[in-house]
């Protein structure tokens, strides 16, 4: 029964040993990699200047674009983007309304419409083009 109890504990205390060193294995490997994704986050930060916001879609492709004046509102030149990275739209924004250029694209590149904006309202000749990019209706405003 002695042998018994002794080989018991003694395998217990192996098998615990095993998993400190273990544990202590995936926790320096954890903060490895948390050191590398803060690293890599900060270095992609640091390319980003702090006036500029951005947004992200889920599979990580950068979604819009712009900058944030003092007020906190759009100004100047946004540009949207799709998931696979092909840019959507480009928009000029005057403290957070839409004022001048505006162009939006199909997914495959070509130019879906064009046009103008005063005070965030359309204004003068739009134009409208099908996905082959062929002009396909023109509108005043």
């Amino acid at each position: 029964m002695r042998t018994f109890s002794w080989l018991l504990i003694s395998l217990l205390f192996v098998a615990c040993s095993g998993n400190e060193e273990n544990h202590e294995e995936n926790n320096d490997q954890n903060n490895s990699e948390e050191i590398n994704q803060t690293t890599e986050n900060s270095e992609i930060q640091s390319e980003v200047p702090k006036d500029v916001y951005q947004e992200f879609h889920p599979n990580g492709q950068l979604s819009i674009e712009g900058k944030l004046n003092e007020n906190g509102n759009r100004e100047g030149l946004w540009v949207s983007y799709y998931d696979n990275g092909t840019k959507w739209s480009e928009s000029y924004y005057s403290d957070g309304i839409k004022e001048g250029h505006s162009l939006t694209f199909f997914p495959n590149g070509k130019v879906r419409y064009v046009g103008e904006y005063k005070a965030d309202k359309k204004t003068g000749l739009w134009k409208f083009y099908d996905e082959e990019g062929n002009l396909s209706k023109e509108e005043n405003f």
